[in-house]
């Protein structure tokens, strides 16, 4: 029931600003289950969710950026890959912890630049996505500061959306590869929390534009604080 409701929250949050739910789903998730089964299971709702929401805005996106970002992201999926599958389970949830607690700042803090940022900085943004997403489920944030200084709206919204995508579908190949999908209660809970996802989706877009986003991405930057600060201690 506890994920249920998790999951449902967190799409609602995706089909709002479409950013994506695991900054909400995985950390409130790890309380009560594996780190590795939750964000398995995430990568798996988040690229069916992605996947409706982003197919109509792949003709808009920077294809040029896309390609300089794919083999960095994917040495980035290596190496977190790596390091998920062997840190002991409290030094991952407290480095979950914080890192949602530097990912709740961010959410506060974040401007949008209007400082145009060289080729090169997709370097350490591919890598820091592909790691970032493996051990924490969230490659995003990397993506939006490099993107936000290298493009503009129309195309800057959809070639985010499509390098997320790209990002959860490259970490779904990883985990199949490192032996983390293949439980039979992984995909029994995909089959129960899908629709619920897919759900929460379909009221989140109706919700957005009626709740403004840039609010909610307040609400959930305070609870991620709390969920954090929780793993952390927890922990310890």
């Amino acid at each position: 029931m506890v994920a249920i409701i998790v999951v449902f929250v967190g799409y609602v949050v995706f089909g709002v600003t479409g950013f994506g739910a695991s900054p909400l789903t995985v950390p409130l998730l790890a309380h009560v289950l594996p780190l590795t089964f939750v964000l398995s299971l995430a990568a798996i709702l988040d690229l069916a969710s992605g996947l409706a929401l982003g197919i109509h805005t792949r003709r808009q996106a920077n294809r040029g950026e896309l390609l300089v970002l794919i083999p960095f992201t994917l040495l980035g999926l290596v190496l977190g890959v790596t390091l998920l599958v062997n840190l002991p389970r409290a030094v991952a949830l407290r480095a979950l912890g914080a890192f949602v607690c530097a990912y709740a700042v961010y959410a506060t803090v974040r401007r949008d630049t209007r400082q145009r940022l060289v080729r090169m900085w997709a370097v350490p943004a591919g890598i820091a996505g592909g790691v970032l997403g493996a051990l924490f489920g969230v490659g995003g944030p990397p993506y939006v500061m490099y993107l936000t200084g290298r493009i503009t709206d129309p195309a800057r919204r959809a070639t985010i959306s499509q390098m997320v995508i790209l990002n959860v579908g490259f970490r779904v190949v990883a985990f199949t590869l490192a032996g983390l999908l293949f439980g039979r209660d992984l995909w029994t809970s995909v089959a129960l929390l899908l629709p619920v996802a897919w759900a929460g989706v379909w009221v989140g877009n109706k919700l957005q534009a009626k709740l403004p986003s840039t609010m909610l991405a307040r609400i959930v930057a305070a609870a991620l604080g709390v969920t954090g600060v929780s793993l952390i201690v927890r922990t310890l």
